[in-house]
Formats: structure tokens, C-alpha cells, sequence
């Protein structure tokens, strides 16, 4: 298999510095007190100590736990501490993608069809469709995520799959591929929508991504880029209604993103929900962002609204807490 492989032990769960520094430099020009807190670790010393925060600011995401997003969220509230983004039960079933994709199905919402395969167990058999995504069940970034062809034979199945477990330890998915064009839908607001825009990834000469897939070291080479795309075109409006309806479903969230891959036959396949979403300057949700005319300093003011909104919180120019 590829190089990646061996980074991936060292990239679990870590925001980048640039998306740490970046929310807090922009909540400082806002005029407020930002204080780092760092880990969740360090959050429980801060309430050993009574020197809690009035308001978290959460990019909280562990390390090394199928529990991990939900493990912020559930402590911030047991303290009794205002936070942006979803509660534990809403960040544990998005990150969780064996646990989402039934109730993807069961609220009616086209997901690829998929198998789930437990540590130990004996493969017995290929997939039913010709190539397949594998990934861990609990993973962002796309770490772990390999392309397998049937091809390949049931051997070669067997062993990929082993190797995702022995790295991750936890089940892995295999997915339908879905060949197609891949696009992003963002969303800020919890009962009001703020902003709803979308981004398409496409190779370096603009083209969609079809046969292509963006895994981690697709990523990490920089070969791909986003364009803004309009929600309203006819083939796109079925994933503005999608986002929005997982918004009132799983929330409050106050953002999220929403990754698709639109067949050729038009079909739109929800792949994965980011309630997670990196605020990067330059990732995904900061380009959605731009491209519907918000600065970067503006999509954290308009998601630090909804949030304060959501909590009916006005701290004035004392929030504290990243």
C-alpha cells in the first residue's frame, strides 16, 4: 500500500495550529478576551482550580476514541459552560459513520450502500458493486480512506481490510464507490439559516473529479482545488434540501459541512456530515464562505452569533475559551 499509511499514526485528530490561531486572532479583532485553553485535560484543571471560561469556543477532538468529539461537549455541559457546535449526541452518530449511515436509510436520504466489517471477521465474499471505498468507521480527513477494484480479488480484500484494523482499531467501512462530481455544502444557522453555500473539488485543470478520489495523500500534493457552485442550479437544489433537513435533525449545530458525490445520472449521495468542520482559512467551509461573498473573519462572527443566539448569551467583550 501507499506512504500515507505511516503518517496517518502521527495525524490522529489534531486541529492544524493555522485553524487554532486563525479562530482566535478573528475573535480578538472582534474584541473579545481569547484565552487557549488547549485540552480537555486542561479544562478540568481549570475547574479544579474554579477558573473556568464563560464561553468555549469548541475545536475539541481527542485522540484515539470512537467517543472522541462527543467528549468536549458532554463535560462543557455537565460544567455548565455555553459552547459552539453540536451536543455529544450529535457529534458521537456524525463521526461514527457505520452508526450514521442506517439513519441516513431510515430517514430517507440516498447514502452509498456499504458493509461493515468488524476486527476478526472472516470476509467471506467481494462486494456486490465492481470498486469500493474503504475507511475506519470513526475517522475525518480522510485518513484511512483507500480506493479497492474487485479486481483485486478476495485476498487482497481480506488483507487491506487487516491492515485499516491493525492501524485503527476500530471496524471498517467498505462503500460503494460513486464516480462523479464531488461538492461540499456548508451551513451556518440553527433556526435560522445564516449561510448555506457550496464548493466543488475538481483536478488541476478544473475539471470534476469522476473516477477520481480525494484521499489523504491526494490531499496533502495540493493536484486539487474548490470553485464556488450555485445551490440554485436544478441538479444541485436536491443537496441544499438534504443539508438543511440534517441541520434541524441532528441540531443545534450551529455549522456544519456536508460532502456529496453527484452520479451521472444526477443522484446525489450524501458521503459524509462534518459536524466537525475544519475552520481553516483555506479549507473548505473558509472557501464556501468567500465564495458567497464572507470574509474569514465574518464566518466566525456570523457562526459566534448563532451559537450566542442558540444560548441566549450575550457576554458582551468577555468570552473566553478556545
Amino acid at each position: 500500500m501507499s506512504d500515507p499509511k505511516a503518517e496517518e499514526k502521527t495525524h490522529y485528530h489534531w486541529r492544524e495550529p493555522e485553524e487554532v490561531e486563525a479562530v482566535a486572532e478573528s475573535l480578538t479583532t472582534l474584541g473579545y478576551k481569547v484565552d487557549k485553553i488547549g485540552t480537555l485535560d486542561n479544562l478540568l484543571e481549570r475547574w479544579r482550580l474554579k477558573e473556568l471560561p464563560d464561553f468555549v469556543w469548541n475545536l475539541s477532538v481527542r485522540t484515539l476514541s470512537r467517543n472522541r468529539t462527543a467528549l468536549a461537549p458532554a463535560i462543557l455541559e455537565q460544567l455548565g459552560i455555553p459552547y459552539t457546535g453540536g451536543d455529544a449526541t450529535a457529534k458521537s452518530l456524525t463521526l461514527n459513520k457505520d452508526l450514521l449511515k442506517p439513519v441516513l436509510h431510515w430517514w430517507g436520504i440516498l447514502t452509498p450502500r456499504w458493509y461493515r466489517y468488524n476486527r476478526g471477521e472472516d470476509i467471506q465474499f467481494l462486494p456486490f458493486w465492481s470498486t469500493s471505498i474503504l475507511k475506519p468507521t470513526c475517522e475525518g480527513y480522510s485518513l484511512g480512506l483507500w480506493r479497492f477494484d474487485n479486481q483485486k480479488g478476495l485476498t487482497a480484500l481480506r488483507q487491506e481490510v487487516e491492515e485499516l484494523h491493525q492501524l485503527f482499531q476500530v471496524p471498517i467501512l467498505c462503500e460503494e464507490f460513486i464516480a462523479g462530481r464531488e461538492i461540499t455544502v456548508g451551513v451556518v444557522g440553527n433556526s435560522s439559516t445564516l449561510l448555506i453555500g457550496a464548493v466543488e473539488t475538481v483536478d488541476a485543470m478544473g475539471e470534476p473529479l469522476n473516477e477520481q478520489v480525494l484521499d489523504l495523500q491526494a490531499k496533502r500534493q495540493g493536484n486539487f482545488k474548490k470553485i464556488g457552485v450555485d445551490l440554485s442550479s436544478p441538479e444541485l437544489q436536491k443537496l441544499q434540501q438534504v443539508a438543511l433537513q440534517l441541520m434541524k435533525l441532528l441540531g443545534p449545530l450551529d455549522y456544519a459541512t456536508f460532502d456529496f458525490r453527484i452520479a451521472p445520472d444526477e443522484q446525489a449521495y450524501l458521503l459524509d456530515i462534518n459536524a466537525d468542520a475544519t475552520l481553516h482559512p483555506q479549507r473548505s467551509f473558509a472557501q464556501i464562505a468567500r465564495a458567497a461573498g464572507l470574509s474569514y473573519q465574518q464566518l466566525i462572527s456570523v457562526i459566534l452569533e448563532t451559537s450566542l443566539e442558540r444560548w441566549n448569551q450575550n457576554f458582551g467583550n468577555d468570552i473566553r475559551g478556545v
